[in-house]
């Protein structure tokens, strides 16, 4: 059983998948933290065989630590996921099994956070998922008939290129039949739906064991999402091979990565930014003081690499010696880089 939770202005969505079947339950008001809710549900069903989806847009380390203790106590790991918004509508998309190849999906949200455009779209097989927020115009609208026109200049700014196939409206800002020029706009050769439990049915969705769900495949663009590849270039089989070591379209509080690589003869490492085409666009150099550089004695390093924040990642390495041929220096290197994301520079 797969359960998506999105708590928002006081109320908790839930969207339940059990096999074939699908359930939206009633919004029902709740002021408590979402890992409280969620005990309080397995309190009351020691079905243990259960994973669930969080929405949750700015998560603390706190509650990315609760996430994995409530894992712990279901069946497998990551029982427990957090999901940005993004990621939930990316899951809802492949849930409804829209075919992007037809068309965009688009996605309208006034609630709390103001009001938000999400689009996703599929080019040369990647699927992007872009947010822009247009809280500001919806802001100096006063009256219903001038919400409508802002409305509509949105949706005319929004799906004025392309071809958008489906239309999804969300939130407590759509409440109250306020929409009636610009749903004309929005009915022009699109399907158009309203739900209050998307990014729930996405969240249960991505949540899924069974189908091993991930958003590994797209390219997800938000202020919380990293903006390039991290990794360096290794000689392997004849040929130059770029690793990655911290990924892209990836919720910053997510992206870790770990290699372990063999090097002789070497003082220094040279990480490299690459966008989402591969190509390269900064570098960084990582002295390893302490290092021989000779080409006999050969080093077994450990890279561990997090973000710390949206714009702030730490890699540290460390010296695991060479077997019992050489003992490990106990060595360590750490750098923090700072990255620039208009630019992905450092």
């Amino acid at each position: 059983m797969q359960t998506g939770l999105h708590f928002e202005n006081g109320q908790v969505y839930a969207y339940v998948i059990s096999g074939q079947k699908t359930t939206e339950e009633e919004p029902a008001a709740y002021e408590g933290s979402w890992a409280d809710y969620v005990r309080e549900i397995l309190d009351q069903d020691q079905n243990k065989n259960c994973s669930f989806g969080i929405i949750t847009e700015y998560p603390t380390p706190m509650e990315i630590k609760e996430a994995e203790e409530i894992s712990d106590k279901l069946e497998g790991s990551n029982a427990v996921k957090l999901y940005t918004k993004e990621e939930a509508i990316l899951g809802m998309v492949r849930f409804q099994q829209n075919d992007l190849k037809r068309g965009r999906t688009a996605v309208y949200d006034y609630g709390s956070d103001g009001f938000i455009y999400y689009e996703v779209k599929e080019e040369s097989g990647k699927v992007t998922v872009e947010k822009q927020n247009y809280t500001r115009e919806m802001e100096k609208a006063r009256t219903k008939g001038e919400k409508d026109l802002a409305f509509s200049a949105i949706i005319r700014k929004t799906l004025g290129r392309g071809v958008t196939a489906a239309v999804y409206l969300c939130g407590e800002g759509f409440e109250g039949q306020w929409f009636r020029q610009s749903t004309r706009i929005l009915c022009r050769g699109r399907r158009v739906f309203m739900s209050s439990h998307l990014f729930a049915c996405g969240a249960a969705y991505m949540a899924g064991k069974e189908a091993g769900i991930t958003s590994d495949d797209a390219f997800i663009i938000t202020d919380q999402m990293t903006v390039c590849q991290i990794g360096l270039v290794l000689h392997h089989h004849g040929r130059d091979v770029f690793y990655p070591l911290l990924p892209e379209g990836k919720p910053w509080f997510e992206a870790k990565g770990e290699i372990e690589i063999f090097v002789s003869g070497i003082t220094k490492i040279i990480f490299e930014f690459r966008n989402k085409e591969g190509r390269k666009m900064a570098s960084v150099c990582m002295p390893l003081t302490g290092l021989k550089r000779n080409r006999d004695i050969v080093y077994k390093l450990k890279m561990r690499g997090e973000y710390l924040s949206a714009d702030r990642c730490k890699i540290k390495v460390s010296d695991e010696g060479f077997g019992s041929i050489r003992p490990s220096s106990h060595q360590v290197w750490q750098q923090i880089i700072r990255l620039e994301r208009s630019e992905s520079n450092e």
